[in-house]
């Protein structure tokens, strides 16, 4: 006699769903090399490509938007960004000669400038034309804080460089750090304007990574700018409602408040703790550079480390591959989230519900940017529609309002996003020191209404 065996009962549909695993990824929005649409948008910004500690006196060799170049300080101090190729026979120049002046080729000698020219062609005759009719192909670099930023699209289209309000605040000690994930830029792009992922991976899946009180479901506004985003993330923990508020500029720079804020006071216009950029190395790789932004008082538990940001690192959970597989089974993050959807997420397979409006609000942004672009248009460009320092918005606001009495307290959430976004954005026509004052002010005056 055996041992009868049950057969599972239920609506297993894994046949049925077959076709949907034939679709394939967006190449819209996913392909970046060059000549691509999206890759020819994201051309036309400046992005940071590498942190300047990670190159002394030798080239760094570099993959940026499916281009292979060498990034290096000639000894004058000045940074020059190359094709990887000599443009004679092809060596690769991360076998170069750093010289004063330039780099040079290790074949036959042949000295490019930062630029791209040619300086000498030592083993050519004397009256060789070459050097005045080849070139070398070549970007722009500018480099600030510990990060090394260029500019890879047409050259009649460079922008001024998009100086934040944020980079070089008082008592604001910033610290680079670069994290590389073997997925599409998309991908990790989008985790950004997802705030409810918080509630779910980073709070109630496993452990509070961060704090306790993302397990509370937010209300998500969003308010769109001159140049780009920014949502406020409200919930109300006992009598103080917590706003983190987050900037979202295209293609890729976010900006988002604390990482160990406690909601239990009132706090006026907190800054970011991130300025964060999502770079293409190419069509299955991405390049995470960011700031992790220090201050004083804005860490009083003692949960930030200084120590754990720098080059394929940084001071909180699950943004890279520095845990085993079992312990990212047991305790995914960010990294595994992103990555496990594959080298190039395929959106039919998605299936996207309410929550994930802001998935879908910077998708069709980008396909219109793109698509602007490929006509011959220009692109929204920070630098060229605000003063600089551009105004941001990204941190955590705390006000003190009890509940009130007869009055549906969602709609109280709301009412006091909205105000707060406006008082935000009633001082985008100042700058520094004066706007933070006049949006603390504003913010104390607003609290006291609901005492």
């Amino acid at each position: 006699m055996t041992d009868s065996i049950n057969l599972p009962e239920g609506n297993f549909r894994g046949h049925s769903k077959q076709g949907v695993w034939s679709e394939a990824p967006d190449p819209i929005l996913a392909e970046v090399g060059p000549g691509t649409p999206c890759g020819e948008y994201q051309r036309r910004f400046w992005m940071p490509v590498a942190m300047t500690n990670q190159f002394d006196e030798k080239p760094y060799r570099i993959r940026i938007l499916g281009e292979d170049l060498v990034l290096f300080r000639e000894k004058g101090g000045q940074l020059g960004l190359v094709h990887l190729h000599c443009a004679h026979r092809n060596m690769s120049l991360e076998f170069g000669i750093i010289e004063e002046g330039g780099i040079r080729c290790s074949y036959h000698g042949w000295k490019y400038n930062i630029d791209g020219t040619i300086l000498e062609t030592p083993c050519e005759p004397k009256a060789s034309k070459i050097k005045e009719k080849v070139c070398l192909g070549a970007y722009p670099v500018v480099e600030y804080k510990g990060l090394a930023f260029t500019y890879m699209g047409p050259p009649d289209k460079m922008p001024p460089f998009p100086f934040y309000d944020t980079f070089d605040e008082e008592g604001d000690e910033m610290l680079p750090y670069l994290i590389d994930s073997p997925c599409n830029w998309l991908q990790v792009m989008e985790n950004a304007w997802d705030p409810f992922h918080t509630v779910y991976l980073h709070t109630k899946a496993v452990r509070s990574q961060f704090i306790d009180a993302f397990a509370e479901l937010p209300r998500i506004e969003y308010f769109s700018t001159e140049i780009g985003d920014f949502y406020t993330n409200t919930r109300r923990v006992g009598d103080i409602i917590w706003l983190r508020v987050h900037d979202k500029v295209l293609p890729s720079f976010t900006q988002n408040g604390g990482h160990f804020p406690t909601p239990d006071d009132s706090l006026y216009f907190g800054r970011c703790g991130l300025s964060r950029w999502v770079v293409p190395i190419d069509d299955e790789n991405t390049r995470v550079i960011a700031w992790r932004h220090f201050r004083k008082g804005d860490d009083p538990k003692g949960m930030t480390n200084r120590d754990e940001v720098g080059f394929g690192k940084t001071d909180f959970y699950g943004q890279g591959a520095d845990r085993s597989y079992d312990q990212r089974q047991r305790d995914p993050g960010d990294y595994d989230a992103w990555v496990s959807q594959g080298p190039k997420n395929i959106h039919a397979r998605e299936n996207m519900g309410f929550t994930d409006r802001g998935v879908a609000k910077v998708r069709r942004k980008l396909r219109m940017a793109i698509k602007e672009v490929e006509d011959g248009g220009d692109v929204i460009q920070p630098s060229s529609h605000q003063a600089s320092p551009i105004p941001t918005y990204g941190g955590d606001t705390m006000l003190r309002v009890p509940l009130v009495e007869g009055r549906d307290d969602e709609a109280v959430l709301r009412e006091v996003a909205h105000e707060v976004a406006a008082i935000y954005m009633s001082a985008d026509v100042m700058q520094g020191a004066e706007r933070t004052e006049y949006i603390r002010e504003k913010l104390k005056a607003y609290e006291a209404e609901w005492a």
